[in-house]
């Protein structure tokens, strides 16, 4: 292996000596992601000078992994690529480091901000109607709110809660089997940018049954007082509530 295979991928906190074996593993295991055709991405080993892992790349999937680091800061860039920058970003802030990933031979550099990036400050609450899929996992609570605990096609966790004692017991026939939620979600876009729901108020809901989106809108839009009414992309909502 000569050294336009080699990457060297600098924290800049610990030192070989110091740095926990599972943090590191944590750091490899996204860096490996991030530079994509794992099978044909190695370790080398650790060098000195805060800590730096070596990576060596086989020389026939160079060109590969160049064009996936060159999406890097890219508005167009994929989201696992973007997922990752993010994850590493994330362990060296809470390391209070910064990184770097250099190419030996070229000398390209990707850097990592880390603690010095500046984020976006925390946004919400923001209310808007929203459809939710899942499984309904539970259903219970003492007091005049009822919650509900929903399971997404992803395994995403949704809470939801409704005041409707008549709601929950009909949803509580439909326990671990899918069913589609109408309601309104209270969203916060975090410090990283992305948005989360934090509650659900169950408006509706009704069985997954073997329609089209557009057919279920259409019937929630019926309802009387329903925010959906109001809404005036309710696809568009309801593909946010789905890809987060």
């Amino acid at each position: 292996m000569t050294d336009d295979t080699e990457f060297d991928f600098r924290i800049a906190a610990y030192s070989p000596e110091t740095i926990p074996m599972e943090r590191l593993a944590r750091y490899m295991t996204e860096l490996a992601a991030l530079m994509g055709n794992a099978p044909h991405v190695h370790f080398k080993g650790l060098r000195k000078g805060s800590t730096v892992v070596r990576a060596v790349v086989e020389q026939e999937d160079i060109p590969k992994v160049q064009a996936r680091l060159q999406l890097v800061g890219r508005l167009d860039a994929p989201l696992d690529v973007v997922r990752c920058i993010k994850a590493i970003n994330g362990l060296l802030r809470e390391d209070n480091a910064r990184g770097t990933l250099k190419h030996v031979r070229t000398a390209q550099v990707i850097k990592f901000p880390g603690v010095e990036e500046v984020l976006p400050a925390r946004i919400g609450p923001i209310k808007e109607a929203g459809i939710l899929d899942g499984e309904i996992v539970r259903v219970g609570g003492k007091d005049r709110t009822i919650h509900i605990q929903l399971i997404g096609p992803d395994g995403q966790e949704y809470r939801l809660v409704t005041i409707s004692r008549d709601i929950a017991k009909q949803m509580a026939q439909y326990l671990y089997m899918p069913v589609r939620v109408a309601g309104t979600g209270t969203w916060y876009r975090n410090e990283e940018g992305d948005w989360e729901l934090e509650s659900f108020a169950v408006q509706d809901f009704e069985p997954l049954e073997d329609r089209s989106l557009i057919e279920a809108v259409a019937a929630l839009q019926a309802i009387e007082g329903s925010d959906w009414q109001e809404t005036d992309d309710p696809l568009s909502a309801w593909q946010r509530i789905r890809s987060n």
